[in-house]
């Protein structure tokens, strides 16, 4: 691997690769994909505790970091991941562009230097990292609002134009606090739609089981948008969303 985006997208591949096979990677699978790179014992904990995190994991090899109470887990939900904090760790060793450095590559970039581009990205990383860590607490993880933040840099840089946009500083950092900032909203619409719909669809069950005891049938939908003062298609939706859910769970235990 060249460099940290590209580890850290051998990690995701990785993910989606223990996925399809049955949520388990074995150390051999992971050195031969990382074959560039002599991992010691440290380093695969490292990569370890990152499956772990994914619901992946590694035979034969232990997470570098100890698994919480769930307690403990719920307050640093939001904390950095071991390889994310490895990450930051090495982007306050990049040395941030000066802004006639800036300017130059800039200029590079809009004739054609592919390596201008790279440059001015890798050399904004730590930027990322700082906006980031605005929003930390606003139910996202570090590592997803890096990425999200990472994406913006790159956007900003491959779509500036100095007459449209102005300084490319000011409009990167715009673009980056931008993203994470939605990303964090609709986080948040999604996550309370969600509650929502399961504090609906346990209070629905509910019903339905009493309605089954005090008559000996299955409730009927119409009874229950009465009860919940609900529409009979609200509840047909729920109904729905529920059964999709109890498909899922059954056809993932086979």
């Amino acid at each position: 691997m060249g460099n940290e985006q590209e580890f850290l997208e051998g990690l995701q591949d990785l993910v989606r690769i223990g996925k399809t096979n049955g949520d388990v990677l074995t150390a051999d699978e992971v050195r031969s994909y990382f074959s560039d790179v002599a991992l010691n014992e440290a380093q695969m904990g490292l990569i370890a505790a990152y499956m772990s995190e994914n619901q992946i994991r590694i035979d034969g090899v232990l997470p570098a970091v100890d698994v919480e109470s769930e307690e403990e887990e719920l307050s640093s939900a939001e904390e950095p991941s071991a390889v994310f904090q490895m990450y930051i760790d090495e982007m306050k060793e990049i040395t941030s562009l000066y802004e006639e450095e800036e300017e130059k590559y800039l200029e590079r970039m809009t004739q054609g230097d592919t390596e201008a581009v790279n440059q001015l990205v890798e050399m904004n990383l730590e930027e990322v990292v700082n906006i980031a860590r605005l929003f930390q607490g606003k139910g996202i993880q570090m590592n997803d609002l890096i990425q999200e933040g990472n994406l913006a840099l790159f956007c900003s840089v491959m779509e500036y134009e100095k007459e449209t946009h102005g300084d490319f500083h000011p409009y990167m950092l715009e673009r980056v606090r931008q993203a994470i900032e939605d990303a964090v909203q609709e986080n948040t619409m999604v996550t309370s739609g969600a509650r929502k719909m399961a504090r609906l669809i346990n209070q629905m069950n509910d019903l339905a089981t009493s309605i089954a005891k005090e008559f000996g049938r299955e409730a009927k939908a119409e009874e229950l948008a009465e009860k919940m003062h609900l529409s009979v298609e609200e509840v047909k939706d729920l109904m729905k969303v529920s059964l999709d859910a109890v498909n899922l769970f059954e056809n993932e235990r086979k």
